[in-house]
């Protein structure tokens, strides 16, 4: 057994120093500074803002894609990543990892396409993809979406990548820079009642300076949100 487990750290080793990287998963893939980088690219002055059907909005659908790619998501719609929804509403942005049943799992952020504190609950489903990027396939198909928050849930019924049906869980991010995580239940969507995963109102006088966030607030939030998605499938 000892062997098995010494060839298995060796190999991983080796290809890693080859420049391969190998989908580890769990909740040990997420951290303060990943969350930070994310919530900087999203919200860096200089992009212009995300106002729907801006160059900015299209250059932050643009990054979520890509970072979807890059943990492993397949592009949850026929013609990629991205479906616009109208240039008063925005772009939805969803990524796959494909289960062996035919349920799926719905984790979901709203943009209101506005605000750096906004943009937590966005930053965290990035990272939580993350940690479910382990080699096996889900009993369930997990669907990752940012969803423009003029078309709010319904637009994921009336154009989301999968029928509503099919979806047994819909977990919807809410803030998450409070000290204790909320379960609530959102609105009804098909046969499915939607949870509200969030921290409360957000602290007075919080500021918008992504350097003053408390990230390790905002981890805590997300290795209890991870728990409860993680344990529908």
């Amino acid at each position: 057994m000892w062997l098995i487990l010494m060839v298995v750290f060796s190999v991983g080793c080796d290809a890693e120093k080859l420049g391969v990287r190998l989908p580890r998963g769990g909740i040990s893939m997420m951290n303060q500074a990943t969350i930070k980088r994310d919530l900087w690219h999203m919200t860096d002055p200089r992009i212009g803002g995300r106002v729907p059907g801006s160059s900015g909005a299209r250059r932050v659908a643009k990054y979520i894609a890509r970072r979807m790619g890059y943990y492993g998501l397949k592009p949850a719609f026929e013609d990629g990543f991205r479906r616009n929804l109208g240039p008063s509403v925005g772009e939805m942005i969803c990524g796959v990892k494909p289960g062996s049943g035919e349920q799926a799992v719905v984790v979901a952020a709203l943009d209101p396409g506005i605000g750096t504190v906004s943009a937590i609950p966005i930053t965290g489903l990035l990272s939580l993809v993350a940690t479910f990027q382990g080699p096996d396939a889900p009993m369930h198909s997990l669907y990752f979406c940012v969803i423009p928050q003029a078309g709010g849930l319904k637009g994921f019924v009336s154009s989301g990548p999968v029928p509503y049906q099919q979806v047994l869980e819909s977990f919807t991010l809410g803030t998450l820079t409070g000290t204790k995580l909320r379960v609530e239940h959102g609105p009804v969507l098909g046969p499915v009642r939607s949870r509200l995963l969030h921290s409360g109102p957000l602290t007075p006088g919080i500021s918008d300076d992504i350097g003053q966030l408390d990230y390790g607030t905002i981890l805590k939030r997300l290795e209890e949100v991870y728990s409860l998605v993680a344990s529908v499938d």
